[in-house]
C-alpha cells in the first residue's frame, strides 16, 4: 500500500543527474495560525513514494478529526510544492523547518461540508501527472511537499488547520523521458540497530528472577512488535544477497540479555509497586532464535551496553575505565547468545566523546569509532575511514542527513504545526527515501564519497515502512544509483587524513542530569568497597564479580543515553541499581540475644551472631554505637563463610552498674555499611576495674580528711587545755 511496485521502478533507467536549477529561498516556516489546533491530520497512504516519468497521479489519503469545541465547515485539502532543493544545507534545513511551499501549488479537493467536534473523516486528494496535466515540477530533484487542510470553524475566519510537511523525490519528471543512468553508482552501507527504546530491567540478581518495570518489552517482541519488525524487515530481503550483505547489524547486548532472561519466567513491576509475571517468555524465545537463525553469516557490530553514554560513565567511576571497559566489550555474550562474533574492535557509541573516553576506548581494544559525520569534524570531506586526533582509533562517518531524516524534529501536539513523517507511523520512512535520492544523484554535493546509512537505534516503524527503506536502496542499485557495500569493507577501507572528535557543550554528560551521575557515583563507591570484601568460597565455588555484575549492569543502564530527556527516569533507574546493591548488603546481618543480659562481671564479653546468606565468603568489620558506659575492645575484622552463621563475643568493659543499651552494625572494612543494626539490652551490677580505681582513690581521699579533720580538733582541744 505505502510503497511504488518493484517493476514500476525498474521499468526504466533513472538517475539524478544534471541536476540545475535556480537555488531556494531560504528556508523559513509557513504561516500557521496562532489559534488553539482544531483539526488532526493522519496520513494513511502516499502513492507512488517517489515520482518517476511514467508516473501519471500522485495520491495522498488519510483522516482529519475535529479535536476542537467547534464545529467546522468547508473542510479543504491541497498540495503544496517549494522550491527544488539544491544543497545539502538546504535539505537539512528543511528537514528541521518546513521551507516555503508556494513554487506549485494544486487546486483545493473538498473534504468534508461540515466537521462536527470528535468526529473523523475520510480524506484523499488524487493530483493528475504528465499529460496534458499542470505540471508539478520541473526538473528531477526532491522537492518540500505540504499537505494543507483550510477550514472554517463557526465565529472564526478560514484558516488552514492542519498541515503535514514532507519530502518528495522525484527520480523522473512525469510525461518526460527518463533521465540516463548515473556514470558511477554512490556506495552505499547499512548499519541496523536492534536495541529497546530504554532499558527496563529493575532487578537481576544472581541466581534470582528477572524484574522488568513493564511488559512492553513483551509487546515489541511479539510479531508486528517493534523489535520483531525490524528482524522481518531484514527478512524480507535477504533473497537480495547483495543488498542483505550491506547490512550489519548493531545489537544492544542489553537487550540480548534481559532476553535471554525472560525466556526462563520474569516478573513485572505492577502499578500499585507490587509484581505479577510477565507474560513475554515464549514470545522471547522466539524472538531469540528467529535474531540468531537471520544473523547466521551476517555483519554484526557492537552497541554500549543499555547505549550508555561513556563520557558519563567516566564521571561516575572517577576516570576508573573498568566499568566503561564493561560496557563496550561484551563480545563473548553476542558469541554464547547468537552465535556470531560481532566485528572485533568496533563501536557506534550515540553521541560525541571526549579525550578522556577516546583513551579508554583505546584500552578496551577498540579499534573504529562509528560517529556522525558533524562529531568528525576534518578540514576535508571524509571519503574513507580517518585517524582520530590524538589517538589511535579510526573515526568512521555517519551520514547525519539520512539520521535526521528518519527522527522526530518537532513534536507531534496537535494539527496546525507542521507534521513530518517521523510523526506518522504510515509514511516513516519518506523523508529517508528522498535524502537517499538526493545524496545519490547529480546534485549532491557530497562528491560522490561513499554513504553509511544509519537509521537512528529507537526508530519506532511499522514493518511495511522497513521493508519499503530497504527495498527502494535495491531499486535504487537496480537503477544504478546505489552500490551496496558490505559495512566492513566500508571500515577496513584505507586511512585518509585525520579528524577531531567534536566534543562540545552540548555533547557533554550534562544532557544525563548530575543528580543522576551523583547518584550513581555514591553506589559505584560502594559497590566497589563491597565487592572488595567480597572472597570466593571453596564449597560454592561462586565468582564474588558475579554477585556485584547486576548492580554494575544498573548503573550503565541508568546512565544511558535513553534517559536524556527523561530525569525522572534516569533517577529511577539511580534508585534500581542502588536496591540491587541494597539487596545484597542486607543480606550479611548481625543479631543479639532477645533477651536482657547480666553483665556477671565487669569483664562479662558480649555474644553476638554474623550471618552471611550470600553463597560467597565475605569479611566484617563489627562496629558498636551509643554504648556509653561500655568500653569495648578494639573488634578485629572478622571472615565469614558462605551461606554461613558465626558467633561472635564482643570484649568489653562495663564502666557503671544499672541497665543501659548497646547498638551493633556490620560493614565492610572500607566502612560501607552492611545489613540493619541490631540493638543489645545490658544490666550491669559490677563495678569495672577504673570504677573501682575511682571508688578506692575516693575513699582514700575521704578517710584522709576525716583523719586530718579529726586530728585538727584533737590538737585544738590539746591546746585549749594548755593554755
Amino acid at each position: 500500500m505505502k510503497r511504488l511496485a518493484s517493476a514500476t521502478l525498474t521499468a526504466f533507467l533513472l538517475v539524478v543527474q544534471a541536476f540545475i536549477g535556480v537555488p531556494a529561498n531560504a528556508a523559513q516556516a509557513q504561516p500557521v495560525p496562532e489559534a488553539p489546533s482544531r483539526l488532526r491530520l493522519d496520513i494513511d497512504e502516499m502513492n507512488p513514494r517517489l515520482l518517476v516519468s511514467t508516473s501519471s497521479t500522485l495520491t495522498v489519503s488519510g483522516t482529519v478529526t475535529n479535536t476542537g469545541d467547534r464545529r467546522i465547515t468547508g473542510v479543504r485539502v491541497r498540495l503544496q510544492l517549494g522550491e527544488r532543493q539544491t544543497t545539502s544545507r538546504q535539505l537539512g534545513e528543511a528537514l528541521a523547518e518546513a521551507p516555503p511551499t508556494d513554487a506549485s501549488i494544486t487546486d483545493y479537493t473538498d473534504v468534508a461540508r461540515v466537521v462536527e467536534p470528535g468526529q473523523t473523516v475520510p480524506l484523499q486528494i488524487t493530483v493528475p501527472l504528465g499529460g496534458d496535466a499542470k505540471a508539478l515540477v520541473s526538473k528531477p530533484g526532491v522537492y518540500p511537499l505540504l499537505v494543507n487542510v483550510n477550514g472554517t470553524p463557526d465565529r472564526g475566519g478560514q484558516a488552514r488547520l492542519a498541515a503535514f510537511s514532507m519530502l518528495l523525490p522525484v527520480l523522473g519528471v512525469p510525461g518526460q523521458s527518463a533521465p540516463p543512468r548515473p556514470e558511477r553508482p554512490t556506495e552505499l552501507s547499512v548499519l541496523w540497530p536492534i536495541a529497546d527504546t530504554r532499558p527496563r530491567v529493575v532487578a537481576a540478581p544472581f541466581g534470582g528472577t528477572l524484574v522488568l518495570s513493564d511488559d512492553q518489552l513483551a509487546i515489541d517482541l511479539a510479531p508486528g512488535g517493534r523489535l520483531d519488525n525490524l528482524i522481518t524487515a531484514a527478512k524480507n530481503v535477504q533473497s537480495d544477497s547483495r543488498l542483505f550483505d550491506s547490512l550489519c547489524f548493531a545489537i544492544d547486548p542489553d537487550l540480548l540479555e534481559t532476553v535471554e532472561k525472560m525466556t526462563g519466567g520474569y516478573l513485572v513491576r505492577t502499578t500499585d509497586g507490587g509484581q505479577a509475571p510477565g507474560r513475554g517468555n515464549e514470545t522471547a524465545t522466539r524472538w531469540l532464535g528467529a535474531l540468531r537463525q537471520l544473523l547466521q553469516g551476517a555483519c554484526v557490530l557492537q552497541l554500549p551496553y543499555a547505549d550508555a553514554d561513556l563520557p558519563a560513565l567516566g564521571q561516575v567511576t572517577d576516570g576508573d575505565s573498568t566499568l566503561t571497559k564493561t560496557a563496550v566489550d561484551n563480545t563473548s555474550l553476542y558469541e554464547r547468545l547468537l552465535g556470531v562474533k560481532p566485528l572485533p574492535g568496533v563501536l557506534w557509541p550515540n553521541g560525541g566523546l571526549d579525550s578522556a573516553t577516546l583513551g579508554t576506548l583505546a584500552d578496551a581494544r577498540v579499534t573504529t569509532v562509528i560517529a556522525e559525520s558533524d562529531q568528525l569534524v576534518s578540514t576535508r570531506p571524509l571519503t574513507a575511514p580517518a585517524t582520530i586526533e590524538g589517538t589511535n582509533l579510526r573515526g568512521v562517518a555517519i551520514d547525519p542527513l539520512l539520521t535526521r531524516s528518519m527522527a522526530v524534529t518537532r513534536p507531534a501536539d496537535g494539527t496546525a504545526a507542521n507534521l513530518t513523517p517521523a510523526d506518522d507511523p504510515d509514511v516513516t520512512a519518506q523523508n529517508a527515501l528522498a535524502v537517499l535520492a538526493f545524496q545519490t544523484g547529480a546534485q549532491s554535493d557530497t562528491s560522490g564519497a561513499p554513504l553509511l546509512l544509519a537509521p537512528p537505534r529507537r526508530w519506532t516503524a511499522p514493518v511495511d515502512e522497513l521493508t519499503l527503506l530497504l527495498r527502494t536502496i535495491g531499486d535504487y542499485a537496480g537503477l544504478g544509483m546505489v552500490s551496496p557495500k558490505p559495512v566492513l569493507e566500508e571500515l577496513a577501507a584505507p586511512v585518509k587524513g585525520t579528524a577531531k572528535m567534536d566534543y562540545t557543550a552540548k555533547d557533554a554528560p550534562a544532557e544525563l542530569p548530575q543528580p543522576v551521575i551523583n547518584s550513581l557515583h555514591e553506589t559505584e563507591q560502594d559497590t566497589a568497597d563491597f565487592g572488595g570484601s567480597l572472597t570466593e568460597d571453596p564449597t560454592t565455588q561462586v565468582e564474588p564479580e558475579d554477585l556485584v555484575k547486576p548492580v554494575r549492569a544498573g548503573l550503565m543502564r541508568a546512565s544511558s543515553t535513553a534517559w536524556r530527556a527523561d530525569t525522572a527516569g534516569a533517577l529511577a533507574a539511580a534508585g534500581d541499581a542502588r536496591s540491587q546493591l541494597d539487596g545484597l548488603r542486607g543480606q550479611i546481618t548481625v543479631e543479639t540475644p532477645r533477651q536482657q543480659i547480666s553483665l556477671a562481671s565487669d569483664t562479662s564479653p558480649l555474644p553476638v551472631t554474623l550471618k552471611n546468606s550470600l553463597p560467597v565468603g565475605v569479611t566484617v568489620r563489627v562496629n558498636l554505637s551509643n554504648f556509653t558506659g561500655l568500653r569495648p575492645e578494639q573488634i578485629p575484622d572478622r571472615p565469614l563463610p558462605a551461606r554461613g552463621s558465626v558467633p561472635h563475643l564482643i570484649q568489653a568493659e562495663a564502666l557503671r552498674t544499672g541497665h543501659f543499651s548497646v547498638d551493633v552494625s556490620l560493614s565492610t572494612p572500607g566502612g560501607t555499611p552492611l545489613g540493619a543494626p541490631a540493638r543489645m539490652e545490658l544490666n550491669s551490677t559490677q563495678f569495672g576495674l577504673i570504677t573501682l580505681i575511682v571508688t578506692i582513690v575516693a575513699g582514700a581521699a575521704l578517710l584522709l580528711l576525716s583523719g586530718r579533720r579529726i586530728y585538727r580538733r584533737i590538737r585544738g582541744k590539746d591546746q585549749a587545755q594548755a593554755s
